[in-house]
Order: C-alpha cells, then structure tokens, then sequence
C-alpha cells in the first residue's frame, strides 16, 4: 500500500487548504460551478454570438472553458489536486482495458549525471502504461511477465534479429502527461490519455509509454526528469543491439575538467546572467568535444533499432524539453527523432517577477481556463523545486522561454523582440528574420576546474569552485548541475542547437501564448526544425479538453500525425 498522502509545503500556504474551510469551500465552489452552468446556458444562449468570448464558439465551448476555470481555481486557494496516482502503486494488468503496466528499473548507474545527478532525490523504478494492450511482435521482449519487472539484458537483438528487423523500425513514442506537475495520472482512464489513445487508434505509433513520474507531491525536480530519462534509458537498451561504449569517450570525459582551464585548478570567471566571447582556444576545444559527442551518439544511433518521439501536453511538454536537453548535453544516449509539443508549458519562472509590480499577467484571461494568480503558483513552483535554490527557475531545463534565458543566450535586443510575440504575427518573413538575427552576446561556456586533483571535478566530496584563485571558495556554476546553476550550455552550444525536429501545437486563445511564441522563436533562432500547428480560439490543451468541437480537433490531429509520419 502507498504511503497516506501528507500536506505539502504549498498546501499549506492556502487560504483554505485547513479543514474544515477546505471542505466548506471545495463544496460550495462545485454547487455554485453547477449552478452557473445552467445562467450561462441561459446567457451565452441570447447573447449575440459575435458577443461571445470568441465568435466560432459553440456555447458548450463557453461553459466547458468558464467551469474549467472556476474548478481551476480550488486548485489555487485550497491545494486540491485531482486525478492523481502515487507512483509508487502497483497496476493489475487484469483490470486494464488498452493498456499494460511495466515497471521500468531505475536510471543506470552509468547515466546518472548532469542535471538528474542530486544526492537528495534518489532514483527509483518508474511505472509506464504501455499501449497498445498486447505487445506487437516487432517489439522486442524484455519483462518479466510473472512479475512486471524490466530484465536488463533479454530485450538486446543479437546480429541476426537485428538485419531481420532492419525493414521494420517501429515508432516508440515516450508520452509525459500534463497537469501542472501536481495533477492527473498516466492511467489509461485520465483525461490526458486521450492523446496516446488517439494517436494509437489512428496507428500513427507502433508502442506509446505513458510514464508515472513522480509529481511535485512525492520528489521536488529533478525526480520527474530522472523518472523521464530511466524509461527513455529503457527504450534503447530494448531496441539496441550492443551498447558500445567508445574508449574515445571515456578518455574526453576524464581529460574534459583539466581541458577546459588554462590552468589546473584554476576557472574562468563566469557571471550568472552573463556571457563572454569564446577564444579560438575554446572554439577548438568545443569543435573536438562535439566531434567526440556526435561520434559516440552516431555510434549508438546505428544500433538503434527504433524510432522514438517525446510527446507531452502543457507541464508534460516542459518535462519533454527537460529530457531533450540532458539527452543533448550528456551526449551519452542517441537523441530521440522527434519533440511532440502539446501547449508546453515553458516559462515557468514567469511566478517570478524581479519584483511584485513587474509581474504581467499572462494574456487571454476571458479565453482560456488557466488561472494566473501569482502568489499560489510561486507556492506550487517553489514546491516543485524542493531544496534546490530559486535560481533554478531560471535554469534552461526549468525555463527555456525565460527573457533572463534568452536575454543570456542571444542578447537584450532578441528577447526583446520575441517577449510578445503573437501567433498571428510569426509569418515565414518573420522566421526568416528571427533564423538570420544576431546573436549579441555569444553563447555562454561552461567552466569544469580540476578541485583537489580529482579528475571528476568532485574533489573527495567538496564542491566544484569558481573564480580566481584567491575566490576559489565560490561554487562553481555549470549548466548541468543543479547545486550551482547558471545560464549556459556545455560545449558551447546555443539554446536549442542540436534539438531534433519539433512540432508545436498551440491555441491562439491561450494563455500560455506568449512563453510558447518565445520557445518557436529561439528555436528558429538556432535553427531547430520547427512545424507548428495553430487552432484557432482555441484555449489551453484543447486535445484533452471535454466539449470542444471534434471536427476542429479531427482536422488538428491530421495535421499531427501527418508530422509523425515524416519522422
């Protein structure tokens, strides 16, 4: 049995999170929702239709939005989270109707580095609902059907099964569901399955996960990227023939922390938010690093016997630029074919404002069922970061579309030009000008330092420096730790150089509108291959949303899968 659930930090912080005002309040919120359902049948029914929150809405499109809204707002002023799992739970099979549960072992030991390495969040199995119900026979066995659990070693092809599958890549799509990082479930019966189900029932995908990662109420970031990266991990162990390990590698990684000084022992200064123009010493340095990276990716994209997507809605499409990222940056694991980007969520740090006055509101407030009060969501977003510092909002694998991220990467002058960047106004003129656009300042590097001689950068357990010599109690910041962030990226690389294809699906009615316009631009910046797809009026997830028009989603899920098929 799982753990009884507990009350959380942010919980706590709520008005009415203590019963009996949580009761008291949840109660006549629902009573009064249902109540208000009945007045805005009445009033968008003899309000002219040109009067209504967008004209092409039906008035059950005006009621699901507006009661989607109210019922959004308990999760706001009580801390009621809904259509939750632990994930800890064990799944009978016998019970699930199109989908069976996997449990998916832990990260391997060899992997565990970058940003999913914190000493406070320990790795652990993660549960998947894999669809479609049977597994197909191009999919290669690897679970202990008695008891659920992955065998590392029974899913690698050896030379023959391998050249006999060659004609057959199956499609793996990997899907990390939405919810804010505190609701819904990977259950076939949560609303957010209805992406996987479609995508199955119309074949665009041979095999999805749908991964149990561990919400904001059970492990603080990085445990939901852990979770994410063990069942990708799993993927290509599965549908790889031999995972060679490269000797090249090995030697890059031991010599990479004294390469990247002038001088053992002794690091680069390196300012949070700022950046400094590469050296020819650092370009070649970064140009043979890469090399030795696309090298050994190569290496393990030529075993791989399958294709694989990253798909998420909303929080879930956060957590798939999460996964992308450190797939890039550790330049271990052969990178996934292609991003599935359902109304990410990728800005975050927009909970926090420089200062309260300086807080925006998001836009499309009468048009979407979001919710933007500041003051819950900097609770839930501190929550989600646990014992990790603030500044980690600010992280790239936290916030790509952040203006401190991108005003870091490309300069005041880009950021500025993007930060209101509309669906309407992102033509292929516009494209062309944000791809040709300059970068000013150049892109951060990364210093690694050699601590007390020890090769890794640890130094016997002390924490890596930063500075002169005479400040080398500072901690080192690195892109890829959590204990000491900073704004850059390994190997010189920008942003989003490296990304595999995406596609975005985005509402111009939503209120995530501006972060989502913010991510497509600097992606078309780095030249990252992006094909959006636009609904018109339509708000936040409409792809899982109750009472939308179908034919509307019908022609959005062509387009979807039209994509997939290129991949």
């Amino acid at each position: 049995m799982p753990p009884p659930q507990k009350r959380h930090a942010y919980q706590a912080e709520m008005p009415f999170a203590r019963e009996p005002l949580k009761s008291i309040y949840v109660t006549q919120r629902l009573f009064t929702s249902l109540v208000m359902c009945i007045w805005w049948t009445i009033y968008y029914g003899l309000l002219p239709r040109r009067y209504r929150p967008r004209p092409s809405w039906t008035i059950k499109c005006c009621i699901s939005v507006n009661f989607m809204r109210r019922i959004y707002k308990v999760t706001e002023l009580a801390g009621v989270t809904w259509g939750t799992r632990h994930p800890d739970e064990e799944c009978d099979n016998k019970a699930l109707k199109h989908t069976r549960f996997e449990w998916v072992d832990p990260v391997p030991e060899e992997l565990r580095t970058g940003i999913i390495a914190d000493p406070q969040v320990p790795f652990k199995r993660v549960g998947c609902f894999v669809w479609p119900k049977e597994r197909p026979k191009i999919i290669p066995a690897c679970v202990d059907d008695k008891n659920g659990s992955t065998q590392s070693n029974d899913g690698l092809m050896d030379g023959g099964e391998f050249e006999a599958a060659a004609g057959q890549v199956p499609l793996i799509g990997i899907f990390l569901h939405g919810g804010g990082y505190c609701h819904m479930s990977a259950h076939e019966k949560s609303s957010t399955s209805k992406i996987p189900a479609r995508l199955m029932k119309d074949k665009a995908f041979t095999e999805i996960h749908a991964v149990e990662y561990r919400l904001l109420q059970h492990a603080p970031f990085p445990a939901a990227v852990q979770d994410a990266a063990a069942v990708y991990a799993h993927i290509v162990n599965r549908h790889q023939r031999r995972l060679r390990k490269s000797p090249a590698s090995d030697q890059t990684a031991s010599a990479r922390p004294e390469e990247d000084n002038d001088e053992p022992g002794v690091a680069a200064v390196i300012d949070y938010l700022g950046v400094s123009n590469q050296s020819y010493r650092e370009r070649t340095k970064n140009r043979k690093a890469n090399a030795e990276v696309h090298a050994r990716v190569a290496e393990a994209s030529a075993n791989l016997n399958c294709k694989i997507v990253l798909i998420g809605d909303s929080a879930g499409g956060n957590l798939v630029l999460a996964l992308a990222r450190w797939i890039r940056d550790e330049g271990v694991l052969p990178p996934p074919d292609g991003l599935l980007l359902l109304s990410p969520s990728c800005d975050p740090s927009h909970a926090f404002p420089e200062a309260p006055s300086s807080y925006i509101p998001r836009p499309h407030a009468e048009t979407d069922y979001l919710v933007d009060t500041p003051e819950p969501r900097a609770l839930l977003q501190r929550t989600f970061l646990g014992h990790n510092p603030v500044e980690t909002m600010h992280s790239p694998y936290v916030s790509p579309a952040s203006m401190r991220v991108l005003s870091a990467f490309y300069g005041d002058a880009f950021a500025a030009s993007v930060s209101d960047l509309t669906i309407a106004q992102l033509n292929e003129e516009h494209r062309q000008y944000l791809r040709t656009m300059a970068s000013a300042p150049a892109t951060p590097v990364p210093s690694t330092p050699l601590v007390n001689g020890n090769g890794n950068g640890n130094g016997n357990g002390a924490p890596l420096v930063l500075g002169p010599p005479e400040a080398t109690c500072e901690p080192q910041r690195s892109p890829t730790s959590l204990q000491f962030p900073i704004i850059a990226s390994p190997r010189g690389l920008s942003l989003f150089s490296e990304f595999p294809k995406v596609c975005v699906v985005l509402g111009d009615a939503e209120r995530l509108e501006r972060e989502v316009m913010k991510l497509v631009g600097a992606m078309e910046r780095d030249g990252t291959e992006v094909h959006t797809i636009w609904v018109k009026d339509a708000p936040h997830d409409v792809l899982m949303m109750g009472w939308w028009d179908e034919k509307v989603r019908d022609v959005v899920w062509k387009q979807i899968e039209d994509w997939v098929a290129q991949v």
